[in-house]
Order: C-alpha cells, then structure tokens, then sequence
C-alpha cells in the first residue's frame, strides 16, 4: 500500500498532485473543492436523498464524503478507504469531530476491492477508482458492487477512457491508466449490471452509471439536463464549451496514431 500521508498543513502553492498532504494525495490539491463538488451535484442530479444509503469506494480525505454526511441522514454514509490517516485529516481539518458523532458515518479500511458492510446500498460511487487498477481489480470491484447495490439503485464510476487496457491484478498508483469503454461494459454485463456513459463534465475522466436489474436507464431528455458546468471558472471552461471539449478529448487519440516521424515534425513546428 501507498505510503501514510502527512497531516501537516502546508500552503496551497507548494503542494501538487501526490504531495503527502490529504489535499493532494488524493488528486490535484488546487480541485479538492471542485472534485468534492461536482460528485455531490451529480448525485443530486440522479436523485440522491438524504435517506439513501451511500458507498463512498476509495473515499480518500472525504473530498465527496465532507459534502455527504451533513447531507445525509445518520448512519447513512458509508467509506472505503485503506489509508486511515486520510479520514481522520478531513475530520481533523475539514469536518470537526462533532460531526462523526452527529452523523456517524461508517468506514471500512479494506484494500481487497471487497464491500464489507451488510445491506444493500441506494448509490455506489467510485470516482477515479478504475484509473488506477488492471482489468482483473476492475471485474472483481463491478462483482462486489454488483452485489452490494440496491436493485434501483446505481453506481457512478469513472474511467479514463483510451484504446488500451492495462491488465491483471495490479493497483497503479500514482500512475494511471485507460480503460477501454467496450471492456468496461463488458465486465459491467458480466457482473449483471447496465452501463451507460454520462456527459457530466470531469476535468480527466469520463462518468459511467451502472444500474442494478430493477433500474431503467436515462432518457434523452433527462440525459439533457447531465452537463456538470461550471460557470466563472476559467480553468474549468471546457465544462460549458462541448466542442472544445470534444476536441480536448480526441488529441490523445490522434496521436496516439500518427506515426513517429509526423508526431517530431510537428512538435519542430
């Protein structure tokens, strides 16, 4: 396992993606508000109540779960995340001790990519999870949720998506890798659950919901209302501008297939 972050508070400017501080362990420090955020919008957007039981997978420093649980009725969030030190810092710094015993929010500190609470749960999410595991993780984790998720219910989860899949049992982390749509489709049916991709905005990634058997997919005029822009932020833009974003999206693509010699002479350009 990765090692123990620190919990000293360092200045924003320093840290960077990483670091071993809870702000920029779990992904670019300067987004730990936005990728707190944009997760509890899009729950909302998908019907998230304050009565529905919640699986935070990979909750890290409660980026997601410091919106949750004041959110959510006592008892009602649950965390998975094998660092510890990660959860008591968003309590000690983010949080407040009161609020655990208020809410009383339950944790689990597994790295096995199994679900170790009893019940079934109305919403799973698992954001940047499978950007960081082999294909083997990936089909065990959506076997797990799968079992764990209500029969309405669904999960989000978020790949990055490219032409490759990196394979076997390894956890990759800092690093990342692709996953390829058909494959995560292809273990999603395998596990029994639906798949279908969102158009909510995420600055590296792309959201898929996975529905249980009692779950109907979106309609288009719902899907409509599933854009996750951010107006006033300029370093977020690309969340309100669809076609620069679709075009943000295809470089990797491209280049990953234009030919060597072409991919020097345009840099020389």
């Amino acid at each position: 396992m990765a090692s123990r972050p620190e919990q000293d508070i360092v200045p924003a400017p320093a840290l960077k993606a990483g670091d071993a501080h809870y702000t920029a362990y779990v992904g670019p420090p300067e987004q730990y508000d936005f990728m707190g955020a944009t997760q509890f919008r899009l729950l909302c957007s998908l019907g998230l109540r304050r009565h529905h039981r919640v699986l935070d997978i990979g909750c890290g420093s409660l980026r997601a779960g410091r919106l949750l649980i004041p959110y959510l009725d006592p008892g009602r969030y649950h965390g998975i995340e094998p660092n510890a030190p990660l959860i008591d810092a968003a309590f000690e710094h983010e949080l407040g001790h009161d609020i655990r015993r208020i809410k009383a929010p339950c944790f689990a500190h597994v790295d096995d990519f199994s679900i170790p609470f009893d019940g079934r749960f109305d919403v799973i999410v698992a954001q940047s999870i499978y950007s960081h595991t082999g294909t083997g993780l990936l089909a065990r984790s959506l076997t797990a949720i799968a079992g764990a998720l209500a029969p309405e219910g669904q999960a989000l989860v978020t790949i990055i998506e490219g032409g490759r899949d990196h394979p076997g049992d390894q956890w990759v982390y800092p690093g990342c890798v692709t996953v390829r749509p058909a494959t995560l489709r292809r273990l999603a049916a395998r596990a029994g659950l639906g798949c279908e991709r969102l158009p909510w905005f995420h600055p590296r990634q792309t959201w898929y919901r996975l529905t249980g058997p009692e779950a109907r997919r979106l309609r288009r005029r719902e899907r409509r209302h599933l854009s996750g822009a951010v107006l006033g932020d300029p370093t977020l833009s690309l969340s309100h501008r669809p076609l620069a974003r679709a075009r943000a999206s295809l470089r990797p693509w491209i280049a990953r297939r234009l030919p060597d010699g072409l991919k020097r002479a345009l840099k020389r350009r």
